[in-house]
């Protein structure tokens, strides 16, 4: 041996149950570091997929754009492409109503418009057409046949179907076809339109640049350029309130996730490092400095950290590869083309940084401590095991057992092992707790991840009969059916609930002298059974719902937002105690809001100023009206074909059939791509405390061989030193538990109220999460226990003692 760094190699060879512990435990830190980042990037790589299939692929929309205009951004050097849109809203077709309007061919693809049969319209005369309206029993057309159209402004035009494209999922759940005319038909109708002109950018442009660079150029008003928000947010380029509170939320959670791979590296090296001080020391007798033995230390932190490092990238990186596989192999359609490989090189980088760097920082220390410790003591041994110099006042031994009094007294004695054990269980509990706040709010953003959501809604303005609701409700195929009743109504509150958005939006809305406002548009009035009030319940944001007290205190459900062209809006921020004027056919009615409700799962035509939910009795009375006009049912998954087939021989044909399970399905895919990442986060933050207890108490009962051959030599029992081990992991478990619930608490409450205030959530107190969080620490307390006693109850005494 010609250079005593050898000495580094050389230990870990000898020692190599010892040493693979460490390097194990690196490598899994790696791994989760490695995994975490890597899975943020791949998500949003598919949330990028998602968006875009639901929103479009386009950055900012030019309103109103004039050909000029339109050739300017076309030409810029930035722009990738770019397409005009324009919406001539309802039509007729063949006497259904449509959404009529025309794109460019060139951005079809952009906008999800994919053609199946047939070709994209290009003369004046051509339209197409989605499969699922063509093929409906109302128009059955095929490719070549001629249409009669109704604008909005009722003309009156026919035109050849050229061809079908793929169904959007949220036209086919409203039952309105999506009619696209070629952009020459366009130019030759007169009727009023919105007239949109798409531009999508290059990678890497500095959009929010770009954006104002362009309205500097062509002189535009900021109500002029709009943004594609859902996109822009998911690329990190959008600085609305909203999405930076998101931001901020997600990069505090990010970053305490990696705090706690940096403890669990740190806590296993510094173990490791200092249950060799006897070993040191021998080597401080026999000359070594103290700059010597630190570097013997960190240089096997390198060689640790040279074997640790692959393997644990390669372990982070199939976290990644799994959540690929799980949504491509699930989503074909959607995913499909998405390879399975995609490697984060961002991830990979910061597990190798982060893993030198980590491993660095947790040699520095204990190295130093090494240095510093006196060779007599490390040799003899007085270090391992001493007693403190301070009277002791026996105060765990009259409380508990002897050995339970050892087991708390061998955790709190060893300071820094407590601080950290505690830290990195607590930063586990914390982080749990802050992402279960991400799930809440998936949870309460979709609309299919909640129990009334329809497959079939069936509706009519004349009415839907009790006789229809029972023929329904006994078809074997029908799982529920639940019928609903909508009213427009005139409402007034007091005026200063309105917000500003709606003052702006609705300039004639005025104050009459008693305080209330008068607004020229309705409200919407929406009738809940027993269930639905149910059902109702996770929306909940203040006050009650109650059927049997709306009925008695003539109360009423508000909601924050109401739905405006397809956008929930906050028109009127009302408060449980609030009263609202109705006119009722016997006149105007007072009557009191119990309850606040985030916001609905239905969308109208209509612009309405509030929404209001009643209940079955109270909306006969306020309308006049007793016939659900809305009938909605969920199927069982057998022969779905078969009962929409025996739905549709019972309608007449003044009812409307909305068939919402491909919306129902997509968003039921937007919720999975969210979740696989999401709980994927938080399986890693439960790995991270799982291994980091284990590996603990693995290496702390390593280090204290001698002590617990000690106390079996003076005659300790094999089921008191179990308990004894079993209370010092229960004690760090504890501490960690304790300051882990009343930090996560709060953290999960400041991210509610703050990161989460646009959004009208509401905090709980998580009872059952804390219950779970307990049951599931204790548990892995145990579990970390039983390997080591089982080791030292097995060796002898003499070798327990005898071993350095």
């Amino acid at each position: 041996m010609k250079d005593y760094l050898a000495l580094s190699s050389r230990y870990l060879k000898a020692h190599k149950k010892k040493s693979k512990l460490t390097i194990i435990s690196v490598a899994i830190s790696v791994a989760l570091i490695t995994g975490i980042f890597s899975m943020l990037d791949v998500f949003i790589q598919f949330e990028t997929v998602q968006i875009i299939h639901d929103y479009g692929n386009y950055h900012l929309a030019l309103i109103d754009p004039s050909p000029r205009e339109m050739q300017i951004l076309d030409s810029r050097i930035d722009v990738k492409n770019s397409g005009r849109w324009q919406d001539f809203g309802t039509a007729k077709i063949n006497d259904i109503s449509c959404r009529m309007g025309a794109l460019d061919a060139r951005f079809a693809p952009n906008m999800n418009v994919k053609m199946l049969q047939g070709a994209f319209p290009a003369a004046a005369n051509e339209i197409m057409l989605e499969v699922w309206a063509a093929n409906s029993q109302q128009l059955s057309l095929k490719v070549g046949d001629v249409v009669s159209t109704t604008l909005a402004d009722g003309t009156k035009r026919d035109f050849v179907l050229s061809g079908t494209f793929e169904d959007l999922g949220h036209m086919k759940a409203k039952g309105t076809p999506a009619v696209m005319l070629s952009p020459a038909g366009a130019d030759t109708l007169q009727c009023a339109k919105k007239d949109f002109y798409f531009i999508e950018f290059k990678n890497r442009v500095n959009i929010l640049k770009a954006e104002k660079v362009i309205k500097g150029d062509l002189n535009l008003d900021d109500n002029r350029l709009a943004r594609n928000d859902r996109l822009l947010a998911v690329m990190g380029q959008n600085d609305k309130e909203s999405v930076i509170s998101l931001y901020m939320t997600g990069a505090i959670l990010f970053v305490m996730v990696l705090i706690a791979g940096v403890v669990m590296i740190y806590n296993t090296f510094n173990i490791s490092v200092m249950e060799r001080v006897r070993q040191f020391g021998l080597l401080r007798c026999i000359g070594a400095s103290p700059g010597q033995i630190k570097k013997l230390v960190r240089r096997e932190g390198l060689i640790i950290t040279f074997k640790a490092i692959p393997f644990g990238c390669l372990a982070g990186m199939g976290m990644a590869l799994f959540c690929c596989a799980l949504l491509k192999y699930y989503n074909t359609s959607l995913f499909g083309e998405i390879s399975i490989f995609n490697f984060s090189l961002s991830g990979v980088a910061a597990g190798i940084s982060i893993g030198f760097l980590t491993v660095f920082v947790a040699s520095y220390g204990p190295a130093r401590r090494a240095a510093r410790v006196s060779p007599v003591n490390a040799v003899t041994g007085s270090n391992e095991v001493k007693t403190s110099q301070k009277i002791k006042k026996g105060l765990l031994t009259r409380l508990f057992p002897i050995e339970t009094a050892l087991g708390v007294n061998n955790a709190v004695l060893k300071k820094r092992t407590l601080v950290l054990m505690a830290s990195s269980i607590a930063l586990s509990i914390v982080l749990f707790l802050g992402f279960q706040v991400f799930v809440d709010f998936m949870y309460k953003s979709l609309k299919t991840t909640k129990p009334y959501t329809p497959d079939i809604s069936l509706i009519s303005e004349k009415g839907l009969s009790g006789d229809l609701y029972a023929r329904l409700a006994g078809l074997e195929g029908v799982d529920k059916i639940y019928g609903r009743m909508f009213a427009d109504v005139e409402a007034a509150f007091d005026a200063g609930c309105l917000t500003d958005a709606y003052r702006q939006a609705v300039p004639e809305a005025t104050t009459i002298e008693n305080g209330l406002f008068y607004s020229p548009e309705s409200s919407w009035l929406i009738s809940y059974d027993q269930n639905q009030l149910q059902w109702a319940r996770d929306d909940l944001i203040e006050g009650e719902l109650s059927e049997e007290k709306m009925n008695e205190q003539n109360g009423i459900i508000a909601t924050v937002f109401t739905n405006r062209k397809g956008v929930g809006t906050e028109t009127a921020q009302l408060k449980v105690g609030d009263k609202v004027i109705i006119n009722t056919p016997v006149g105007a009615r007072e009557y009191t809001v119990m309850g606040i409700l985030r916001s609905v799962p239905f969308s109208d035509s209509t612009l309405h100023a509030a929404t209001f939910i009643t209940t079955e009795k109270m909306f006969n009375d306020i309308s006049g009206k007793a016939v659900y006009q809305s009938l909605d049912l969920q199927l069982k998954k057998q022969n779905q074909e078969e009962t929409v087939k025996q739905i549709k021989l019972m309608l007449n044909p003044d009812i409307n059939f909305l068939d919402s399970r491909q919306q129902n399905a997509e968003m039921n895919q937007t919720f999975i791509t969210f979740a696989i990442f999401v709980y994927g986060f938080l399986a890693v933050i439960a790995l991270i405390s799982i291994i980091n207890i284990i590996n603990t108490m693995n290496t702390s009962v390593a280090a204290k061989i001698r002590y617990l051959g000690l106390m079996r030599a003076i005659g300790m029992a094999g089921l008191q030193l179990k308990k004894m081990v079993l209370m010092e992991s229960a004690t760090y478990s504890l501490a960690g538990l304790a300051a882990g619930c009343i930090l996560g608490l709060i953290l999960q409450r400041w991210l509610v109220q703050s990161g989460m205030a646009p959004f009208h959530m509401v905090w709980h107190f998580p009872g059952l999460q804390i219950i779970g969080i307990t049951v599931f620490t204790g548990l892995i307390t145990i579990i970390s226990v039983l390997g080591p006693i089982k080791r030292v109850k097995n060796m002898p005494v003499t070798e327990l003692v005898g071993s350095l």
